[in-house]
Protein backbone atom coordinates (compact mmCIF):
# COMPACT_ATOMS: atom_id res chain seq x y z
CA UNK A 1 0.00 0.00 0.00
CA UNK A 2 2.91 2.20 0.40
CA UNK A 3 4.72 1.92 -2.33
CA UNK A 4 1.54 2.32 -4.18
CA UNK A 5 1.27 5.39 -2.74
CA UNK A 6 4.55 6.74 -3.05
CA UNK A 7 4.49 5.89 -7.16
CA UNK A 8 1.05 7.85 -7.17
CA UNK A 9 3.13 10.92 -5.40
CA UNK A 10 5.65 10.29 -7.60
CA UNK A 11 3.55 10.00 -11.40
CA UNK A 12 1.14 13.11 -10.27
CA UNK A 13 4.43 15.17 -9.38
CA UNK A 14 5.58 14.17 -13.00
CA UNK A 15 2.44 14.49 -14.88
CA UNK A 16 1.37 17.47 -13.01
CA UNK A 17 3.83 19.91 -15.01
CA UNK A 18 3.53 18.43 -18.62
CA UNK A 19 -0.35 18.89 -17.84
CA UNK A 20 0.43 22.75 -17.57
CA UNK A 21 2.66 23.32 -20.24
CA UNK A 22 0.13 21.59 -22.26
CA UNK A 23 -2.75 23.83 -21.12
CA UNK A 24 -0.64 27.01 -22.18
CA UNK A 25 0.15 25.64 -25.92
CA UNK A 26 -3.72 24.71 -26.28
CA UNK A 27 -4.99 27.16 -28.58
CA UNK A 28 -6.01 30.03 -26.43
CA UNK A 29 -5.57 33.64 -26.41
CA UNK A 30 -2.48 34.68 -25.11
CA UNK A 31 -4.42 37.39 -22.92
CA UNK A 32 -6.55 34.53 -21.59
CA UNK A 33 -3.33 32.45 -20.57
CA UNK A 34 -1.92 35.34 -18.90
CA UNK A 35 -5.03 35.97 -16.82
CA UNK A 36 -5.00 32.22 -16.20
CA UNK A 37 -1.06 31.98 -14.62
CA UNK A 38 -2.36 35.34 -12.47
CA UNK A 39 -4.71 33.41 -11.21
CA UNK A 40 -3.00 30.06 -10.83
CA UNK A 41 0.04 32.29 -9.10
CA UNK A 42 0.60 31.37 -5.40
CA UNK A 43 1.66 34.70 -4.96
CA UNK A 44 0.30 37.15 -2.41
CA UNK A 45 0.15 39.43 -5.39
CA UNK A 46 -2.10 38.33 -7.62
CA UNK A 47 -4.23 35.95 -4.71
CA UNK A 48 -5.08 37.80 -1.19
CA UNK A 49 -5.52 34.77 0.67
CA UNK A 50 -6.82 34.13 4.60
CA UNK A 51 -3.07 33.85 5.78
CA UNK A 52 -3.62 38.03 5.25
CA UNK A 53 -6.37 37.90 7.79
CA UNK A 54 -4.71 35.88 10.25
CA UNK A 55 -1.16 37.66 10.48
CA UNK A 56 -3.17 41.15 10.38
CA UNK A 57 -4.62 40.43 13.51
CA UNK A 58 -1.85 38.64 14.85
CA UNK A 59 0.29 42.37 14.43
CA UNK A 60 -2.16 44.25 15.51
CA UNK A 61 -2.63 42.52 19.10
CA UNK A 62 1.04 42.95 19.16
CA UNK A 63 0.42 46.69 18.96
CA UNK A 64 1.72 46.96 15.30
CA UNK A 65 0.16 50.19 13.74
CA UNK A 66 -0.49 48.69 9.76
CA UNK A 67 -3.29 50.73 9.33
CA UNK A 68 -2.39 52.82 6.21
CA UNK A 69 -0.53 50.18 4.30
CA UNK A 70 -3.47 47.91 4.90
CA UNK A 71 -6.36 50.44 3.71
CA UNK A 72 -4.17 51.48 0.79
CA UNK A 73 -3.94 47.67 -0.16
CA UNK A 74 -7.54 46.50 0.01
CA UNK A 75 -8.06 50.29 -2.13
CA UNK A 76 -5.47 48.45 -4.35
CA UNK A 77 -7.16 45.06 -4.60
CA UNK A 78 -10.91 46.92 -4.55
CA UNK A 79 -9.38 48.77 -8.05
CA UNK A 80 -7.86 46.04 -9.95
CA UNK A 81 -11.22 43.68 -9.21
CA UNK A 82 -13.60 46.31 -10.54
CA UNK A 83 -11.71 47.01 -13.31
CA UNK A 84 -11.55 43.42 -13.46
CA UNK A 85 -15.07 42.94 -13.82
CA UNK A 86 -15.84 45.92 -16.46
CA UNK A 87 -13.40 43.62 -18.80
CA UNK A 88 -16.16 40.79 -18.10
CA UNK A 89 -18.79 42.75 -19.58
CA UNK A 90 -18.26 42.52 -23.12
CA UNK A 91 -19.71 46.19 -23.77
CA UNK A 92 -17.17 47.43 -21.90
CA UNK A 93 -14.94 48.77 -25.10
CA UNK A 94 -18.31 50.31 -26.28
CA UNK A 95 -18.74 54.21 -25.84
CA UNK A 96 -21.96 56.24 -25.43
CA UNK A 97 -21.64 59.56 -27.44
CA UNK A 98 -23.49 61.79 -25.03
CA UNK A 99 -24.42 65.52 -26.11
CA UNK A 100 -23.91 67.83 -23.32
CA UNK A 101 -26.27 69.62 -21.41
CA UNK A 102 -25.68 73.24 -21.16
CA UNK A 103 -27.00 77.00 -20.70
CA UNK A 104 -26.22 80.09 -21.92
CA UNK A 105 -26.46 84.06 -21.30
CA UNK A 106 -24.85 86.70 -23.39
CA UNK A 107 -24.19 90.83 -23.40
CA UNK A 108 -23.54 92.74 -26.01
CA UNK A 109 -19.70 91.78 -26.24
CA UNK A 110 -19.31 88.32 -25.01
CA UNK A 111 -21.40 84.79 -25.05
CA UNK A 112 -21.33 82.58 -21.75
CA UNK A 113 -21.80 79.24 -21.57
CA UNK A 114 -21.99 77.17 -18.73
CA UNK A 115 -21.49 73.29 -19.50
CA UNK A 116 -22.66 69.85 -17.30
CA UNK A 117 -20.92 66.34 -18.14
CA UNK A 118 -24.89 65.37 -18.45
CA UNK A 119 -26.76 64.69 -21.14
CA UNK A 120 -29.75 67.13 -18.49
CA UNK A 121 -28.73 69.61 -16.46
CA UNK A 122 -30.87 68.29 -13.71
CA UNK A 123 -29.09 64.94 -13.96
CA UNK A 124 -25.94 63.31 -12.52
CA UNK A 125 -22.59 63.30 -14.80
CA UNK A 126 -19.50 62.22 -14.65
CA UNK A 127 -17.10 64.45 -12.34
CA UNK A 128 -13.69 63.91 -14.14
CA UNK A 129 -12.72 64.11 -17.68
CA UNK A 130 -10.24 63.60 -19.97
CA UNK A 131 -8.46 64.10 -23.32
CA UNK A 132 -10.50 67.52 -23.47
CA UNK A 133 -10.15 69.65 -26.29
CA UNK A 134 -12.21 72.51 -27.97
CA UNK A 135 -12.06 74.01 -31.07
CA UNK A 136 -13.08 78.11 -31.84
CA UNK A 137 -13.15 78.83 -35.30
CA UNK A 138 -15.32 81.90 -37.37
CA UNK A 139 -19.08 81.07 -35.78
CA UNK A 140 -18.24 76.95 -35.22
CA UNK A 141 -17.94 75.84 -31.79
CA UNK A 142 -16.81 72.14 -30.78
CA UNK A 143 -15.97 70.45 -27.64
CA UNK A 144 -14.66 67.33 -27.24
CA UNK A 145 -13.96 65.02 -23.78
CA UNK A 146 -13.74 61.30 -22.14
CA UNK A 147 -15.78 60.30 -18.80
CA UNK A 148 -16.93 57.47 -17.22
CA UNK A 149 -20.42 57.49 -15.65
CA UNK A 150 -21.94 53.93 -14.01
CA UNK A 151 -19.28 52.50 -15.36
CA UNK A 152 -19.55 53.48 -18.77
CA UNK A 153 -17.18 54.86 -20.93
CA UNK A 154 -18.75 58.35 -22.30
CA UNK A 155 -17.81 60.94 -24.74
CA UNK A 156 -19.08 64.31 -24.55
CA UNK A 157 -19.29 66.21 -26.94
CA UNK A 158 -21.06 70.04 -27.50
CA UNK A 159 -20.98 71.46 -30.88
CA UNK A 160 -22.66 74.86 -31.90
CA UNK A 161 -23.28 76.71 -34.95
CA UNK A 162 -23.25 80.03 -33.38
CA UNK A 163 -25.54 83.17 -34.16
CA UNK A 164 -22.30 85.23 -35.43
CA UNK A 165 -18.56 85.25 -34.67
CA UNK A 166 -16.37 84.93 -32.13
CA UNK A 167 -12.75 85.72 -31.67
CA UNK A 168 -11.04 82.67 -31.51
CA UNK A 169 -7.94 83.80 -29.33
CA UNK A 170 -10.14 85.49 -26.87
CA UNK A 171 -11.90 82.46 -25.32
CA UNK A 172 -11.73 81.69 -22.03
CA UNK A 173 -12.09 78.00 -20.25
CA UNK A 174 -12.83 78.48 -16.35
CA UNK A 175 -13.61 75.12 -14.11
CA UNK A 176 -16.59 76.05 -11.84
CA UNK A 177 -17.13 72.35 -9.79
CA UNK A 178 -16.73 68.89 -10.28
CA UNK A 179 -18.36 68.12 -13.92
CA UNK A 180 -18.94 71.57 -14.23
CA UNK A 181 -16.97 74.57 -16.56
CA UNK A 182 -17.54 77.90 -18.22
CA UNK A 183 -16.60 78.82 -21.48
CA UNK A 184 -16.94 83.16 -22.54
CA UNK A 185 -16.74 83.78 -26.30
CA UNK A 186 -16.05 87.43 -27.63
CA UNK A 187 -17.70 88.62 -30.59
CA UNK A 188 -16.42 89.71 -33.02
CA UNK A 189 -18.64 92.74 -33.86
CA UNK A 190 -21.11 94.02 -30.50
CA UNK A 191 -24.64 92.89 -30.70
CA UNK A 192 -27.42 91.50 -28.93
CA UNK A 193 -28.23 88.01 -30.32
CA UNK A 194 -31.54 86.96 -28.83
CA UNK A 195 -30.59 83.48 -29.89
CA UNK A 196 -27.02 81.66 -29.45
CA UNK A 197 -27.72 79.64 -32.85
CA UNK A 198 -27.68 80.53 -36.29
CA UNK A 199 -30.49 77.80 -37.15
CA UNK A 200 -34.42 78.18 -36.01
CA UNK A 201 -33.92 74.62 -34.58
CA UNK A 202 -34.66 74.06 -30.83
CA UNK A 203 -31.63 71.76 -28.81
CA UNK A 204 -33.26 69.91 -26.35
CA UNK A 205 -30.27 70.11 -23.60
CA UNK A 206 -29.83 73.83 -24.27
CA UNK A 207 -31.08 76.28 -21.29
CA UNK A 208 -31.13 79.86 -20.24
CA UNK A 209 -28.76 80.95 -18.00
CA UNK A 210 -31.09 82.91 -15.79
CA UNK A 211 -28.04 84.38 -13.34
CA UNK A 212 -25.90 85.37 -16.13
CA UNK A 213 -29.11 86.28 -18.02
CA UNK A 214 -30.14 88.91 -15.67
CA UNK A 215 -26.81 90.05 -14.98
CA UNK A 216 -26.12 91.58 -18.57
CA UNK A 217 -30.22 92.42 -19.40
CA UNK A 218 -29.23 96.26 -18.94
CA UNK A 219 -26.36 96.44 -20.82
CA UNK A 220 -27.97 94.67 -23.18
CA UNK A 221 -31.35 96.79 -23.65
CA UNK A 222 -29.32 100.17 -23.48
CA UNK A 223 -27.02 98.50 -26.20
CA UNK A 224 -30.01 97.51 -28.69
CA UNK A 225 -31.59 101.61 -27.58
CA UNK A 226 -28.43 103.50 -28.59
CA UNK A 227 -28.44 101.15 -31.86
CA UNK A 228 -31.13 102.82 -34.06
CA UNK A 229 -29.72 106.48 -32.66
CA UNK A 230 -26.13 105.67 -33.89
CA UNK A 231 -27.49 104.46 -37.51
CA UNK A 232 -29.42 107.99 -37.44
CA UNK A 233 -26.44 110.12 -36.83
CA UNK A 234 -24.81 108.17 -39.82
Amino acid sequence: MQSLLAFYTLATAAITPAIKWFSYLSLKPVEYNNMEAAIYSKTDRYVPNERWVIIGGRLTRAGVDLSYRVRQSVETVQKQSAELLQLLNKHYDEVDVVKVAFQWAESPHEVFLAVKFSNRWSSPGALVVSDESLEVKGNKLKYVSMGTQSDKKKKYILELELYDEVIKDETRVSPVSMGRFTITLKKARPSVWNTLTKGNEKIPNQQIWWDMKDKHQIACDTFVEEKPEEKSEL
